[in-house]
């Protein structure tokens, strides 16, 4: 259960930069797996943009599971370590990389089961896992991924506008919810602006499982590899992932140990 899927209901409140900037502050080995059905390669032209080489990701791995190949190691051929935000490579963090094509996470229904089950191993074998899921669609989120999931945190920014969005699409959150025995929470970007996390807490019956700063010159140093401000690593919106990785980290331990009592 060491799998925590990020989503949204609606808009853009910034689910990669969220699930790059967590991996990147994760703090044990984890792997952040692109799966945003709607597919833009953010992360290879935004945080990746100085040129690093990326594999395959999913499409391969849909190859893989049609020539019976162990998809496990077959994932894991295709993941990349993440730089540090100081160019290095991290010694925890890697990426699988997405879909290629818009037409491709529709070939994925029967694969899905198999990509899941190999996530899980890696969380068994002490990797945990961040699946960034991008807007939820009115089918909501890959059932087999939300019955592995310790977590699921469904981004929203505090606002008026995306907080309509998010009550427009309850019955689709609903949904997922009675999917999975998982922690299903809200992860707030912008707390504060202008409604804060217990007032959101309140509106929608959910807990807030993590908060994240509106801040985009810091988070374009994660959405768009711009340079990072000086002190950006003691900052607000650093120190916020830091504090939202450590308690989502052990929001999945404390789920994998639910399962192996």
């Amino acid at each position: 259960m060491a799998i925590l899927l990020l989503t949204s209901a609606s808009g853009a409140p910034g689910v990669t930069t969220t699930a790059l900037g967590l991996a990147l502050c994760w703090p044990r080995d984890v792997l952040m797996v692109d799966a945003d059905p709607h597919p833009s390669h953010a992360v290879e032209s935004g945080y990746l943009s100085a040129g690093t080489e990326t594999g395959g990701g999913l499409a391969d791995l849909a190859g893989a599971h049609r020539a019976g190949t162990d998809l496990t190691a077959a994932l894991w051929n295709q993941v990349i370590a993440l730089p540090g935000i100081d160019g290095r490579p991290s010694p925890t963090a890697r990426f699988l990389p997405g879909f290629g094509h818009p037409a491709q996470p529709a070939l994925f229904t029967m694969i899905w089961p198999a990509i899941a089950a190999s996530l899980a191993e890696l969380g068994d074998a002490g990797v945990d896992v961040i699946v960034d899921l991008g807007r939820m669609g009115s089918d909501g989120l890959p059932a087999e991924l939300c019955a592995r999931a310790g977590a699921v945190g469904v981004v929203t920014r505090c606002g008026l506008r995306p907080l309509a969005g998010l009550s427009v699409n309850a019955e689709t959150v609903e949904a997922v919810s009675s999917r999975t025995a998982a922690t299903v929470g809200l992860v707030t970007v912008g707390a504060g602006h202008p409604y804060s996390a217990r007032e959101i807490c309140a509106q929608f019956g959910m807990p807030v499982i993590a908060e994240v700063a509106d801040d985009p010159r810091a988070a374009a140093v994660l959405s768009d590899g711009a340079p990072g401000p000086r002190g950006w690593a003691s900052g607000r919106y650093a120190s916020g992932l830091r504090h939202s990785a450590a308690r989502l980290a052990g929001l999945l331990a404390d789920a994998a140990r639910e399962v192996a009592l």
